[in-house]
């Protein structure tokens, strides 16, 4: 016996049936409707997800300076200048060597000879838990490069140096300038010692013209310093 309630009809979707779901766009505003900073944001959000998409990560600047010489121990005069190529290659690269350890390990990479044995003997003691406070600080590695591979009397040896300079026949003054000043750089002198020591290794052509002058020489280096490029570029003109 039927009843007068029509049978229900159940509305619930069959639970196999996926349910469409809408995905909300992200729509930037018309270009009319944006002030410049949010086009810039807009601009750089938009790159930064094509960068995502792509896997592209933004790498840091790295410059492309020259890579350096390897330095073996055998000569203490070269020692200075592998010093210099470390730190122009950590000035040029920041980002790389913003750590002493990192410096540290660079340098070493460019140890070879009998430099590079001493160093690898300190380091397998560091592996038996004896740690050198150079492994971590530039300063004290420098020291320990300088006491056991650099000049015994770096003094004495610059000063015999730069007193047997001589400007070499069909140079330009600029070289002689260059390794005077190297030289002087690492020594003490009065102005009036480095005034006639620069003079001493001139060419008689150029001792000649600054000494034969109405003025006479001049007492003070830098005078004579400028007063030797002067006489040196008219004979070169």
């Amino acid at each position: 016996m039927h009843s007068g309630v029509p049978p229900l009809i159940s509305t619930v979707p069959h639970v196999n049936t996926p349910i469409p779901v809408s995905t909300p766009v992200f729509q930037t505003p018309p270009v009319a409707d944006r002030n410049p900073i949010n086009n810039q944001l807009a601009e750089a959000l938009q790159q930064l997800s094509k960068n995502l998409n792509r896997g592209l990560v933004p790498k840091p600047h790295q410059s492309k300076a020259r890579i350096l010489n390897t330095f073996d121990g055998s000569d203490p005069h070269k020692l200075n200048h592998f010093l210099f190529q470390c730190r122009l290659f950590f000035h040029a690269n920041p980002l790389q060597f913003s750590t002493n350890e990192e410096k540290i390990n660079f340098a070493m990479t460019y140890l070879s000879g009998v430099a590079q044995d001493w160093f690898e003997i300190t380091l397998q003691q560091k592996d038996l838990s004896y740690t050198q406070p150079w492994l971590s600080t530039w300063h004290l590695f420098v020291d320990g490069l300088q006491v056991h591979f650099g000049l015994s009397d770096p003094v004495g040896d610059v000063a015999n140096l730069i007193n047997n300079l001589r400007m070499k026949p069909g140079d330009k003054i600029t070289t002689y300038n260059v390794e005077f000043i190297q030289y002087a750089a690492q020594l003490n002198w009065g102005d009036s010692v480095l005034c006639n020591c620069f003079y001493q290794g001139l060419p008689n052509c150029l001792q000649d013209l600054i000494a034969n002058r109405e003025q006479g020489k001049p007492t003070s280096f830098y005078a004579m310093y400028q007063l030797a490029i002067t006489f040196d570029n008219r004979y070169w003109e």
